[in-house]
């Protein structure tokens, strides 16, 4: 399916299911959330991370437009999400249009991930793992989750939602920190990207190897 039917049939999609169902808005604001997506998937090429992939796993996927522009690199793409946007009517309409298999997945802090599979690639925008179910005052543990994830990947690119400082991430993950806000940037692309691969990890001193 190539991009202007995608986008006509999602279109479509929205319009029919309502404007103001959960997940319509990034259809709404179409020019800012797949470009977005676009922008990602070409710093992962840039970063190499692309580079011998021939499977991937979206977290969080929503409404399935990064697994679609993954797809358009010949790359088999499934994905993840929290049950409610797995079966919420919008999501999986959008993601049933470009045959997307999902999960359910849910990341806690310090605790072993169910992952559906192995995979090339875990790749993830916008997401907000690092920050729910936390304890006031508690932090995400990095290093129990790439111990954990690199189980099943090889290579990482998680786009955080976090647009700050970057002060609040641990010195020993700055190394594999990203940030487009230097090439002049704004949003929606501006964020702290984490870029890693399991070779990377398994000669980092944190490891567990």
């Amino acid at each position: 399916m190539d991009l202007e039917q995608y986008k006509e049939q999602m279109t479509d999609i929205a319009m029919q299911t309502g404007k103001f169902v959960r997940g319509a808005k990034y259809v709404r604001q179409w020019d800012r959330h797949f470009s977005e997506k676009e922008y990602m998937v070409k710093k992962a090429e840039e970063l190499g991370l692309l580079t011998d992939v021939k499977t991937a796993i979206d977290v969080g996927t929503g409404v399935g437009m990064l697994p679609y522009v993954l797809m358009q690199k010949g790359i088999h793409v499934e994905a993840t999400d929290i049950e409610e946007e797995v079966t919420g009517p919008m999501f999986k309409k959008c993601c049933d249009l470009i045959n997307l298999k999902r999960h359910h997945l849910y990341i806690y802090n310090g605790k072993p991930m169910d992952f559906p599979g192995k995979y090339d690639l875990f790749i993830a925008s916008r997401t907000e793992f690092d920050k729910e179910f936390l304890e006031p005052g508690e932090k995400f543990d990095y290093i129990f989750f790439l111990d954990d994830v690199f189980q099943y990947v090889d290579k990482v690119f998680i786009k955080t939602n976090n647009a700050g400082s970057g002060k609040g991430y641990p010195d020993w993950l700055v190394p594999y920190l990203y940030n487009p806000g230097g090439e002049g940037l704004g949003k929606p692309y501006r964020a702290w990207y984490i870029h890693m691969t399991k070779e990377q990890w398994l000669n980092d001193p944190n490891s567990a190897k």
